[in-house]
């Protein structure tokens, strides 16, 4: 009941949009998202203990036992969501996308659809819990990151074989490895509707899910059946806006570019995946281009979760990318990947504070004619020269 009186409630980072919410609660979320401009990406889990990005147990290859062993390292002793959180405010931030359950499998919050999660292991803390709080907190919306394309723990998650990135490239296939036909993956679409809902119904009102990665959606949607998810949501949490990427079936409520926008099909096409890919992901491109849309880019010049190898870039560098996001017309969405234990890299800490500091005094970044407008034609580059003076 407290959870149906929830929704029955506009959400708090809502409140100015009372008369649109009136006439639909996703259109008023649409308004806002357009209105953001600027949200902090946090990329932040086990993974971060190799110190090598957050796709280490797929390029190594780690035993699904070792990588359970060492998530038991895992503890967040300095995560906290507060001083995150006041980041994003400083910067003049409006939302932040939280990465909860990434390609490893694990789970960031008290989930009960597995024990491989933050509560159960030695951490003991629901991270989600916290950052949900602290947003509450300073009326900064929440977003979801979850990665329901791939999933290198889950048993009957699809095998290397059908889609390459979905499991690492052991030499012998684990045990714990289960799929045999297409009917066992049922198994896991049960489980990721199951984690969904949770986020959806426990973690008060959220500004929306962050769905990757897609190319096995493409590849595979009739296993996928996404559109069943989308529904999902929207009917638990109607203001809740949905992103796949560029689209991962052309109803997605926002887009997101991930270093630049447009479709993705020339890229899966130049790598050789199958033609049923690139042709999925034109045409949801084509279906979502003039919808709202938003730039995810990292600060550090390697991955995005923590790598010890990573520089870390300037004011400048985010200046320029918030300029360069007006031009196109979309939000900046700028990822950080704190440490192991959960702190922020100063580095990131002072950039970002610059930043706020220049916001505060100037406003926003205004359009830049070198950049041109449309979309489908500008690439945001930075050339080595360039790369090596914001580069700390």
């Amino acid at each position: 009941m407290s959870q149906e009186n929830t929704w029955k409630t506009i959400p708090y980072f809502l409140h100015g949009y009372e008369k649109t919410y009136n006439e639909s609660p996703r259109k008023a979320a649409l308004e806002w998202f357009k209105d953001a401009r600027f949200g902090l990406f946090v990329h932040w889990g086990p993974a971060t203990l190799y110190e090598k990005g957050e796709w280490v147990m797929f390029y190594d290859k780690i035993p699904i036992k070792d990588y359970e062993q060492n998530c038991r390292q895992f503890k967040g002793e300095n995560f906290d969501a507060d001083k995150i959180v006041g980041l994003a405010v400083k910067a003049h931030m409006k939302y932040i996308t939280f990465v909860v359950k990434h390609h490893d499998g694990f789970a960031l919050w008290n989930t009960k659809a597995s024990d491989y999660n933050s509560m159960k292991y030695p951490a003991h803390r629901d991270f989600l819990k916290e950052m949900s709080a602290a947003c509450r907190k300073n009326n900064i919306a929440l977003f979801i990151y979850y990665s329901i394309g791939i999933d290198w723990h889950y048993p009957y998650f699809l095998p290397n074989t059908m889609y390459r990135e979905a499991r690492p490239h052991y030499d012998t296939a684990p045990e714990e490895y289960k799929y045999r036909n297409p009917e066992d993956f049922k198994y896991y679409l049960n489980y990721a509707k199951t984690q969904i809902m949770e986020l959806c119904t426990q973690y008060g009102p959220i500004a929306g899910i962050w769905f990757d990665t897609i190319g096995g959606v493409y590849q595979f949607s009739e296993l996928f059946n996404i559109q069943e998810i989308y529904d999902m949501i929207h009917n638990i949490q109607p203001h809740a806006l949905i992103t796949f990427k560029t689209g991962a079936n052309g109803n997605e409520d926002f887009i997101t570019g991930e270093r630049q926008l447009g479709s993705l099909g020339p890229m899966f096409k130049k790598i050789g995946l199958p033609a049923k890919i690139y042709e999925s992901a034109d045409s949801s491109w084509a279906k979502n281009k003039t919808k709202p849309a938003e730039l995810n880019t990292p600060i550090q010049t390697v991955g995005w979760a923590y790598n010890k190898n990573a520089k870390q870039r300037s004011a400048g560098y985010v200046l320029d990318l918030l300029r360069y996001c007006a031009s196109v017309n979309a939000n900046l969405l700028l990822n950080i990947g704190p440490r192991p234990d959960g702190s922020l890299l100063n580095e990131n800490i002072s950039a970002l504070t610059e930043v706020g500091d220049s916001i505060q005094h100037y406003g926003f970044p205004k359009i830049d004619k070198k950049y041109q407008l449309n979309r489908e034609k500008a690439v945001y580059t930075l050339d080595k020269e360039k790369e090596n003076q914001t580069a700390r």
